[in-house]
């Protein structure tokens, strides 16, 4: 009897729970779409502002055609609790959706599709949704509290922000900035003066190129971009521009640039073009420098230093690591003074033969080294060694010394390491 009662209990639970099941997808049955949409006559370069209240995904595609088309897409519980408006303007156009004063939490989801003109500004304000225009000329702003901005085949000016999304802009030829707060930026094949930024993501400039000319103003081009992120790493491809960049946890890798001053809390730095100078600094990481002009700086506190080309002067300074650098150039032009400076590590130096140099070198090593530490040079330089130990810093110490002039001593090759070896090249 017990089992007929546990039994016909057990059916009648099975049963409720698929009525409850059955009567739900019921109700989300009935939530059909309603669209709503429109024409309007708009001449190029009048401006479409977009206020949508309830969030929202924003679509712009521009096209050869004369009139604008607007299709607005609304679904969930609360669709009927959205209120849309139309509203003609001196610039314009606006188009609003907002929800009805008592449904302030409503359960709504929007889409709002423009094909324009190709020739247009566009405005837009959402709390949250993602935004993608196209093949638009013209000024681009606005903000968007939660979705991703996605541009493509654009002309003109854009300056937008999203609170926490990505920003991907290719193919397009822009000026101003782009910001988000919480994602990455990805900028591809650009030409003109676009700066991306962002709080918590990584940037990436890839092909992007200085504008020659400008149609839109008669001041020249701004030739410094400023990029920062306090979380993620910068990879930078950006001819022409002085770049200045900062990483507060991330690596910074930087392809073409005019000149560069880079820093990172925690990465290394990878930079391979920089005609007119380097100045990179980094709490713990390596730094590279394929090829740069007139100067290097580098200070790293915990990692390795390699120049491979440099036609200029440099300061290199190192906590933990070891100190490559290779000069190149005429020997007779311009400040070729070189600093190097290693806490542990070995260094090596190469330099171009007719160099007029004046030698300083120095290797401290302790009682607890394990290696034989010299000097090792391609170029005639005297070379001596202390007979006592000496305390410094906690520690007994000897010191290795090289010492001379070559063709007349005009440029100073100042080394500084501990524990390590000195390796001096003639090219």
């Amino acid at each position: 009897m017990k089992k007929i009662i546990v039994l016909t209990l057990f059916v009648l639970l099975v049963g409720l729970l698929m009525s409850a099941d059955l009567s739900a997808a019921s109700k989300r049955r009935t939530y059909k779409e309603k669209v709503i949409t429109e024409e309007f006559d708009l001449k190029p370069g009048d401006l479409i502002e977009l206020d949508i209240e309830t969030g929202g995904d924003i679509v712009v595609v521009g096209s050869d055609r004369d009139d604008v088309e607007v299709e607005i897409v609304i679904s969930g519980r609360n669709m009927e609790d959205v209120e849309h408006e139309f509203d003609r303007t001196r610039s314009g156009l606006r188009i609003r959706l907002r929800f009805d004063r008592k449904f302030r939490r409503a359960r709504v989801d929007t889409k709002v599709y423009l094909k324009v003109p190709s020739k247009m500004d566009i405005k837009f304000d959402t709390m949250g949704g993602d935004i993608e225009i196209e093949k638009v000329e013209g000024k681009i702003s606005g903000k968007t509290m939660g979705g991703d901005i996605e541009f493509s085949r654009l002309i003109g000016e854009a300056n937008v922000t999203t609170m926490g999304g990505d920003i991907r802009i290719s193919d397009s030829e822009l000026d101003g900035k782009v910001k988000t707060y919480g994602g990455d930026v990805r900028i591809n094949d650009v030409v003109g003066n676009l700066r991306g930024s962002t709080m918590g993501g990584d940037v990436t400039y890839d092909g992007v190129k200085k504008r020659k000319s400008t149609r839109r103003s008669k001041r020249e081009d701004d030739d410094e971009i400023s990029i920062s992120t306090l979380g993620g790493d910068l990879n930078l491809d950006y001819e022409g521009k002085e770049i200045k960049a900062r990483t507060l946890g991330g690596d910074v890798d930087v392809k073409r640039a005019k000149k560069v001053k880079v820093s990172t809390m925690g990465g290394d730095i990878d930079i391979d073009e920089a005609p007119k100078g380097v100045d990179a600094h980094t709490m713990g990481g390596d730094i590279t420098v394929e090829s740069a002009g007139e100067y290097v700086k580098a200070k790293t506190m915990g990692g390795d230093i390699e120049i491979h080309s440099i036609d200029g002067w440099v300061v290199a300074t190192t906590m933990g690591g070891d100190v490559t650098v290779r000069m190149v150039g005429d020997p007779a032009e311009g400040k070729r003074d070189v600093r190097i400076k290693s806490m542990g590590g070995d260094v090596e130096i190469i330099l171009p033969d007719g160099l007029s140099i004046d030698f300083d070198v120095e290797i401290a090593y302790t009682k607890n080294c394990r290696k034989k530490c010299e000097i090792i040079s391609d170029f005639p330089i005297q070379i001596e060694e202390t007979e006592k130990w000496k305390r410094r810093w906690g520690q007994k110490r000897k010191y290795i010394y090289g010492t001379g002039e070559v063709d007349g001593g005009e440029h100073t090759i100042k080394i500084r390491t501990i524990n390590g070896n000195v390796r001096i090249k003639k090219d």
